[in-house]
């Protein structure tokens, strides 16, 4: 028994101190790991900057007939102009120019306006002076549009006026200027090959339309322009220059027209000189008409029944 209270009292002590003890911390959770979510997507790339517009409109121009003939006879007396005229830009503006024949191939008529052009235009031959076209011509033109931003396009082409048989009371005139000559000569010695081929082009269109009146005897007269201004000046040019040169230029037609299978009967020559000029030797301001006396040297056939 004596040998059992030590081991007793050691038992004791023991439990007394474990019951005195702190409690060991509970144990801590366990660590969950997540997946963590993915970044946002990067904001998209800022729309590029418009493109500019840097051409300019696309243009078209059409006409018809393809030769107009304005003589009041009631057949393609009218021209009509078709027009378009596109672009990623507003259409701002728009003109049509057309320019005599000859040079230096000043204005005739014009045409224009804002915004848009019209799908169609009419032209009965008139300058904006009022002057006719010439017969047997072709009159350069222009057609220019311009857009919002600027940018401007242009076309260019020929109007083609057919032979014009005018009346004039009882009587028919076709008056031609656009017949070319020799340099000082009554015939047409001495012309390029492309000028000789646009003469022979008129020339047979002339004898058609001379062919269609074929009741009517043609007189055939030749024009030239006259310089002198002085009365001794003037009579010396007409009586040694002008009218030896227009005779001989009338009858170089009639032979040609002959040719052409007109009647040598129904045609007659006669050489005008400068005693006829359409157009005046000084401008309004008394200065040198120079860019219009191409007008005068001309070939009218009169017609009369």
């Amino acid at each position: 028994m004596k040998k059992l209270l030590p081991i007793l009292a050691l038992l004791l002590v023991t439990g007394f101190v474990l019951s005195c003890a702190t409690p060991p911390p509970p144990a801590p959770p366990p660590t969950i790991f997540e997946e963590a979510p993915p970044p946002p997507p990067p904001p998209p790339p800022p729309p590029p900057p418009p493109v500019k517009d840097t051409t300019g409109p696309v243009l078209s121009m059409s006409l018809a007939p393809e030769y107009f003939s304005p003589d009041g006879d009631g057949v393609d007396d009218v021209l009509t102009v078709t027009l378009k005229a596109t672009d990623e830009s507003a259409i701002v503006g728009w003109k049509i120019e057309i320019h005599e024949p000859e040079p230096p191939y000043l204005l005739f008529s014009e045409w224009g306006g804002e915004g848009n052009p019209p799908a169609n235009l009419k032209w009965d031959g008139r300058s904006n002076k009022g002057e006719l076209v010439q017969s047997a011509s072709d009159y350069p033109f222009t057609f220019s549009a311009t857009d919002f931003e600027g940018n401007s396009s242009q076309i260019e082409g020929v109007i083609g006026v057919d032979i014009l048989v005018i009346r004039v009371g009882d009587t028919l005139k076709v008056q031609v200027p656009s017949i070319v000559f020799g340099s000082n000569s009554g015939g047409f010695d001495g012309l390029s090959p492309d000028i000789i081929a646009a003469n022979d082009y008129i020339l047979k269109r002339i004898a058609v339309v001379l062919n269609k009146f074929s009741t009517y005897k043609i007189t055939v007269e030749g024009h030239a322009n006259p310089l002198a201004t002085t009365a001794a000046a003037k009579q010396r040019e007409e009586t040694t220059e002008l009218q030896p040169l227009s005779q001989a230029r009338a009858k170089a037609v009639v032979d040609y027209l002959v040719r052409l299978g007109v009647k040598q009967d129904r045609l007659s020559a006669i050489g005008m000189g400068g005693t006829k000029p359409v157009v005046s030797y000084a401008d309004d301001k008394g200065q040198p008409n120079r860019d219009n006396w191409w007008k005068n040297r001309r070939v009218e056939f009169i017609l009369v029944k």
